[in-house]
């Protein structure tokens, strides 16, 4: 059985790259006053890899010793099934004693509406309770309209952009959206490869 493919993002070691190292920092000090933090990564299109920020940012808070959740909620279709469940649905793959992952194979490109459900949204911030952080990994914000009802909710927000492959405009647009939409934006990642 393929690994889950969010699995897959993770470091394949221990060792987290330094500037990993200082977004988790920066990040816990953005939320230090949330007990059970949930933080949305995101981006302007489906090119730019917040898949792989989410991933690298959740084993590097989980070095620290907190507990971490690691949700995939992108919709870009990689997975396709015919049974439909929540974000959270499944069980936890346990990766080490602080990281834990949740794939999210229901969710389908045609069937995003189930990302903003109340349903999916309660058991985010339930899930979120049981955890020191949870990491969700969205959908791109201006290809699905329903990333704006998971980054209302949560704790921080970061939107991920790729140097010299990110289009300017589309991503002055998908931050305008966020901040529109309440979503507290900690700020950009820049991944320069």
């Amino acid at each position: 059985m393929p690994e889950p493919r969010i699995a897959s993002d993770l470091p394949d070691n221990e060792t987290v790259p330094q500037a990993f190292s200082e977004l988790r920092a920066n990040t816990l000090i953005a939320l230090r006053d949330h007990q059970h933090a949930l933080v949305a990564v995101t981006s302007p299109n489906q090119a730019e890899p917040r898949r792989h920020v989410a991933a690298y940012l959740a084993a590097a808070i989980s070095q620290t010793g907190c507990r971490v959740l690691l949700v995939d909620g992108d919709t870009d279709g990689a997975h396709q099934s015919d049974q439909h469940q929540d974000l959270t649905g499944s069980a936890a793959h346990v990766v080490s004693e602080s990281l834990s992952v949740v794939t999210s194979q229901a969710v389908q490109v045609n069937d995003s509406t189930l990302l903003s459900s109340q349903a999916s949204l309660t058991d985010l911030q339930n899930q979120a309770s049981q955890y020191d952080v949870l990491i969700l990994a969205a959908p791109p914000v201006l290809s699905v309209a329903d990333t704006r009802a998971l980054t209302s909710i949560a704790d921080g927000t970061l939107l991920v952009v790729a140097h010299g492959k990110s289009n300017r405009e589309d991503s002055v647009r998908a931050s305008e959206i966020l901040r529109n939409t309440n979503a507290n934006l900690l700020g950009a990642v820049v991944v320069t490869n």
